[in-house]
């Protein structure tokens, strides 16, 4: 694990010289943020835990985070917080968006100093309401950085299509001759469609489901940008029922109504929902390194952005102009 550190820190040559980064303390793969930006030059790095439940320990979190640190020997620099308090939203120069520094609320915006970053490791396009305050973000013009998931320094081209096969697999449905609708409106769609191609089905891409026509699928997927609304809602659902009837919906990203679903007998996978916003199935399941990529990525964004780089529509940076919906716009770096 420390190897794939030291290469992420390396292979994005980062370098947050001199600046205070707010970060998850994590059991999981997330424990390693803290270490990325400390070998990258942070003076100091705030590792926040949320409350404790029967599925996670603040101490676990909190002690995983600070053995990477230990084993860097970086951890002199390492802080831990139960919460973000006044004193460390004023003193960060960088957030990094994720699990339990999400949402980020107008309060804390409002204490960022002049130059802090909120980083996050979405595309711009993909950014929520649930992440951020965004009337905040746009009324005390702070950077948001986001990051072209496709960019190869991110992999995404690679881990989007994996990801989606591992669903296919937990869910028990075979891909290779599968003839599969891909409900799909947005640049996820690309990368989807060649790696079910790639696997050997056929793919009907569709914008909505409300196009999906009558045919033997063998699966349709689900791939848009959640909102306020489920993506598959009991009208979509019904609708559904008679173009794929009893065909099995595999919830890549966007909510579904799954009681709708029994209803109508059609089966979803996940069976219980991920939660609202996420995806099917985290991006751990695919090892350390994807997730790593991103956070690499977040933090090289949020480093470009900081200096005023130029921006490049084909770059790996990316800054969130702070609309929302269908039409989330973004600048590239």
């Amino acid at each position: 694990m420390l190897s794939l550190i030291h290469r992420m820190t390396e292979s994005f040559n980062l370098n947050l010289k001199g600046l205070n980064v707010v970060v998850p303390a994590a059991s999981g793969y997330m424990a390693a943020a803290a270490t990325i930006a400390l070998l990258a030059g942070a003076a100091g790095v705030t590792a926040v835990t949320r409350p404790s439940n029967r599925y996670y320990s603040a101490q676990e979190a909190a002690e995983i985070t600070h053995s990477l640190a230990a084993l860097a020997r970086v951890e002199q620099a390492l802080s831990m917080r139960e919460r973000i308090d006044h004193h460390t939203c004023s003193t960060a120069n960088l957030l990094l968006n994720s699990e339990p520094i999400r949402p980020i609320t107008r309060s804390m915006i409002e204490l960022l100093p002049q130059n802090g970053v909120i980083a996050t490791m979405r595309e711009a396009w993909m950014v929520l309401e649930d992440d951020l305050d965004i009337e905040a973000v746009r009324e005390h013009q702070v950077q948001v950085a986001a990051i072209n998931q496709s960019h190869d320094l991110i992999g995404g081209a690679e881990f989007q299509p994996a990801l989606l096969l591992r669903m296919f697999e937990a869910a028990g449905v075979k891909v290779d001759r599968a003839v599969i609708a891909l409900i799909c409106d947005n640049p996820l769609a690309y990368n989807l469609q060649r790696g079910l191609r790639d696997a050997g089905a056929q793919v009907v891409v569709f914008q909505n489901s409300d196009v999906v026509f009558a045919h033997p699928w063998d699966a349709v997927v689900l791939a848009q940008r959640p909102t306020n609304k489920m993506r598959l809602d009991i009208t979509a659902l019904g609708k559904l029922a008679k173009a794929a009837a009893g065909t099995a919906i595999i919830q890549y990203w966007g909510d579904i109504d799954r009681k709708a679903a029994r209803y109508f007998g059609l089966r979803v996978w996940p069976p219980r929902s991920p939660g609202k916003g996420q995806m099917g199935m985290p991006l751990e399941m695919l090892g350390p390194e994807p997730l790593l990529r991103l956070v690499a990525g977040a933090f090289k964004s949020a480093e470009m952005l900081m200096a005023g780089q130029p921006l490049d529509p084909e770059g790996l940076a990316q800054r969130f102009n702070g609309t929302t919906g269908d039409e989330a716009g973004s600048e590239a770096s």
